[in-house]
């Protein structure tokens, strides 16, 4: 099954793939402090807001009629390219 965001996705992931240093940086930091109630979902936001912006991300909303659930699979599958995690 295709995905609602699937034509954001490789856009996404070469964004991502170019502050991919920090994005590992960052989740040693949020390994460190803690905060979060799901490590994956809270770095792959995190690491969407970095590369499009709030903005963009309330666009998709309208945009592909697409709800928080779309948008966290989407993340999710960009941050797999750059931060591969184990669970």
């Amino acid at each position: 099954m295709k995905m609602k965001l699937e034509a954001e996705l490789s856009g996404v992931i070469e964004k991502m793939k170019e502050i991919e240093e920090k994005i590992k940086l960052h989740a040693e930091h949020l390994r460190k402090t803690g905060g979060y109630k799901d490590f994956e979902t809270r770095l792959a936001w995190d690491a969407l807001r970095a590369v499009v912006g709030s903005n963009t991300i309330c666009k998709w909303y309208s945009d592909y009629d697409c709800n928080d659930k779309h948008i966290d699979t989407l993340a999710k599958r960009a941050l797999k390219h750059v931060y591969p995690i184990s669970k």
